[in-house]
């Protein structure tokens, strides 16, 4: 039985390092698009900046028609990111908790096989203190036996 519960503690480890590691990657790729929206947010305020810094200098229509047109497409990406982004914050929370679970499991399983080992241990344990006490038995009382019947 012991062993059964080793073989299960053993796999359901290593369920619980894949989820781990899957729950990671995703929590990693949630942060990279977060970052990255944030990168091109602040792209648009650089071109917004230089909008008004042109503006300012007499820059030409043309020239702020572009640097505004191109802020806006950078702007609507970003709002586009925002799908992705909720998409995978809910991942990465559905994948935290399915880990989570896992590792309960684990813990579990880990608390039933230590006491199947104590149980063992103790067993053991008995039956050499049964077999010394036999033993002491034995020899104390060695004039006793069958020897005159």
């Amino acid at each position: 039985m012991a062993n059964t519960l080793e073989l299960l503690l053993r796999l359901a480890k290593i369920r619980e390092d894949q989820a781990m590691a899957r729950a990671k990657r995703v929590t990693g790729q949630m942060n990279q698009s977060k970052s990255f929206k944030n990168q091109v947010l602040s792209y648009a305020k650089e071109y917004e900046e230089q909008m008004l810094e042109g503006g300012q200098k007499g820059a030409s229509v043309a020239f702020l028609q572009d640097a505004n047109a191109f802020r806006e497409k950078l702007i609507s990406s970003s709002l586009e990111m925002d799908a992705q982004i909720n998409a995978l914050i809910s991942s990465s929370e559905e994948t935290l908790r399915a880990a989570t679970q896992v590792r309960m499991r684990t813990l579990g399983l880990t608390k039933l096989v230590e006491k199947k080992h104590r149980e063992e241990r103790a067993k053991r344990v008995k039956v050499e203190l049964n077999q010394f006490e036999d033993n002491y038995a034995a020899r104390l009382n060695l004039k006793t036996g069958m020897k005159d019947a």
